[in-house]
């Protein structure tokens, strides 16, 4: 048989069916040869092999044995050719290993309910139960579970790529290895003992851990989405065997976790204003409340109203009403922390939680900056007349303090909703904060 080598580019541009790719992949490999970078060209191969693949349009072959150098043949499914990669060994970098995920064994040995563990993983409801939490609770103790499972003693953990580093229990070992995992995220990086890992010794040796591997987890556009770290008490814990099923695992978590937030999308999200629907805030306010009773801190409810809100539906339709929905409802999602809540309780009203801890005085200023900014904003509608009309709007929002001002989330929000309706008193458009009968009001704009 004739052999000839060729580059990348050739591979994209002759061999791959990459009109088998979706869409967005294909532009990819667009991009990648109109750009001529080599880099860019070996990664859009490389994903692109991946990809086709997983789709059947190419078939691995078993590696030509003698070889120096670890390689991969791949055979289309249409064609008789046969084409080689020729990958670079690991590369070692104090004491941790940096080797191409496509140069990791094709069948890894596996038991009958090793199988089923990775079956019952890739159902995405057992992650969506609001009696449990959100996906990512979910994810957690199942990847644990399939941890032990798998690999024996091993320890999984998957860190979002997005994560607030300060939030969590669990935090990455080495901060700068993920971030490695992420920017190179066709290649899985395994330090066999870290006690011989300069930046890896400290932390590793305070949480016990003697092996790690640290890979990418890879959305349906190829995008890394987050990591997994994979942690053992012993040393020299994974032979290649045992690195292509961790491999496997995390491109089983990439799926998982994208048709999981589409569940939890259609469960807790409120498909017009894409702000948090009723049934999350139920589950975040008990959620929060606990949290703040653990750490003995404090939290606080804002059920923020639109003044008039049928005016606008009277003035200038029920479109221009949803349009007046859709921006107010931006407009508390950018004036308060990422990680507070801003729900759509219904109709005109919005629920805000603000995440412990926090004081009186802090929400008092969250509140009025949140209500001067939409008495600022103008709003763009068009009315029933077809024409172009901007229109001025003011909100009331009444506030309550957990443990102040209640001990439980009904009473939480009965003390919030009973603060709101003297808020809605004219003038309107004010801030007022619950207090118990007899006591004096404070903090009313």
């Amino acid at each position: 048989m004739k052999q000839k080598q060729i580059g990348f580019r050739d591979l994209l541009e002759r061999l791959l069916p990459v009109d088998e790719l979706p869409p967005v992949d294909r532009m990819r490999v667009q991009r990648a040869l109109r750009s001529g970078v080599l880099a860019e060209l070996e990664h859009a191969a490389l994903h692109a092999i991946d990809l086709l693949e997983q789709r059947g349009a190419l078939q691995r072959l078993p590696a030509a044995p003698g070889a120096a150098t670890p390689v991969v043949r791949y055979q289309r499914r249409d064609r008789h050719d046969v084409f080689t990669l020729h990958l670079p060994g690991p590369r070692v970098r104090n004491g941790v290993s940096m080797q191409s995920r496509t140069a990791l064994p094709t069948q890894a040995p596996a038991r009958l309910d090793q199988v089923r563990r990775l079956i019952r993983l890739d159902d995405p409801l057992i992650f969506t139960d609001p009696r449990t939490g959100t996906t990512r609770a979910g994810l957690s103790a199942q990847l644990e579970q399939a941890g032990r499972e798998l690999l024996a003693s091993a320890i999984v953990h998957y860190f979002g790529k997005d994560d607030d580093a300060e939030s969590g229990e669990q935090k990455p070992l080495d901060p700068a290895l993920a971030a490695d995992a992420i920017e190179h995220h066709g290649m899985l990086f395994y330090c066999p003992d870290t006690d011989r890992s300069a930046s890896l010794a400290a932390s590793a040796r305070a949480s016990g851990v003697r092996s790690l591997v640290v890979l990418a987890v890879t959305g349906s556009d190829g995008e890394p989405i987050g990591h997994l770290e994979v942690r053992s008490p012993e040393r020299d814990a994974y032979q290649p065997a045992d690195l292509a099923m961790i491999a496997l695992l995390a491109d089983f978590c990439g799926g998982i976790i994208e048709r999981a937030e589409r569940i939890e999308k259609l469960v807790f999200v409120d498909p017009l204003t894409t702000a948090y629907n009723r049934s999350y805030y139920d589950l975040q306010v008990r959620n929060e409340i606990a949290r703040a009773q653990r750490e003995q801190s404090s939290l606080s409810l804002l059920i923020c109203d639109i003044d008039d809100f049928k005016s606008f539906n009277t003035s200038f339709g029920y479109e221009a009403g949803n349009q007046v929905l859709v921006q107010v409802a931006q407009t508390l999602r950018t004036g308060v922390r990422p990680f507070d809540t801003v729900a759509r309780w219904g109709g005109e009203e919005f629920a805000i939680l603000l995440t412990p801890p926090v004081v009186a005085e802090d929400v008092f200023a969250i509140s009025e900056r949140l209500r001067s900014t939409i008495e600022r904003t103008a709003i763009r509608l068009e009315g029933l007349d077809g024409r172009a009309h901007r229109v001025h709007l003011t909100m009331s929002i009444g506030v309550a303090m957990f443990p102040d001002h209640a001990d439980s989330p009904q009473d939480l929000w009965r003390a919030a909703n009973t603060a709101l309706l003297q808020a809605k008193r004219p003038p309107k458009n004010q801030i007022v904060f619950f207090r118990p009968q007899g006591e004096r009001n404070f903090g009313v704009k």
